[in-house]
């Protein structure tokens, strides 16, 4: 025997008895059962569509859930290789600038050492030049003193030779002639040593 349907309730007859129940109550109650029974079985329907519903519905939760988390768990490992990848980046860049720096820092420190070897080689020829022009100096001073004392030297000389020397004067021409005299302003030829002649 199938499954019991409303209408089947309703088609439902009994033997009829002396004895028995009320036909006219026995349909009643069996119609309300059959209205019960049509009621809880497409209540019944409902829910079984909206159960049908709801587990395709959770099925897609599910699925999106499954693609979130593997979203999720691709976009981790994506931020990730790139701060990997940023950091392996910013390490070759700082040691890039380090070596540029370093680089940098020895090439100042050549030049600075090239400028104080330069500073050192122009200070020692600052005083080679200072002591060959204080020799200079003082070698020519040497001579114009002693040529200075060879001037009164002579100077005294020739007084005192002007003073014994005869002269022979031709009065007889109009015009005075007299040689051998030193003229007034005249002065003694001074030889000054050349720089490169003069001791060093």
């Amino acid at each position: 025997m199938g499954r019991l349907t409303p209408q089947d309730i309703k088609d439902r007859e009994f033997k009829q008895s002396p004895l028995g129940y009320s036909k006219d109550q026995v349909n009643n109650f069996l119609e309300e059962i059959a209205d019960e029974l049509e009621t809880l079985i497409r209540e019944s329907n409902e829910i079984h569509i909206e159960n049908k519903e709801a587990r395709l519905a959770l099925s897609t939760y599910r699925n999106v859930e499954e693609s979130l988390k593997e979203t999720l768990l691709l976009a981790q490992k994506t931020a990730q290789e790139t701060l990997k990848n940023a950091q392996g980046e910013a390490d070759i860049v700082i040691r890039k600038a380090n070596t540029e720096k370093e680089a940098l820092l020895f090439a100042a420190d050549q030049d600075i050492s090239l400028i104080k070897n330069e500073i050192r080689t122009l200070q020692a020829h600052r005083d080679s030049m200072l002591i060959r022009l204080t020799s200079l100096l003082r070698s020519n001073l040497e001579v114009l003193e002693e040529e200075f004392s060879k001037k009164d030297d002579q100077g005294s000389f020739e007084r005192e030779g002007r003073l014994g020397d005869e002269r022979i004067v031709d009065f007889s021409k109009n015009d005075l002639i007299i040689d051998d005299l030193p003229q007034e302003g005249d002065e003694p030829e001074i030889n000054v040593m050349d720089s490169e002649d003069s001791p060093q």
